[in-house]
């Protein structure tokens, strides 16, 4: 289990113990799926460095 959303190669995404989404970052990391599985509001950005996605947690207003 890997807990830093950066370095994730393959991503299954559970909720509840059901799995909600799977595949490469690019297509799990979206804003609505962050917030709906972490409560995480985060802005999804490409990483300059290697155009994968990258996820920047915003503070919470």
């Amino acid at each position: 289990m890997l807990h830093d959303l950066n370095l994730a190669g393959h991503v299954v995404a559970r909720r509840s113990g059901r799995i909600v989404a799977q595949g490469p970052p690019s297509d799990v990391f979206t804003v609505p799926l962050l917030a709906e599985i972490f409560g995480l509001e985060a802005l999804v950005v490409p990483d300059p460095a290697t155009g994968a996605p990258l996820v920047v947690p915003l503070p919470r207003s």
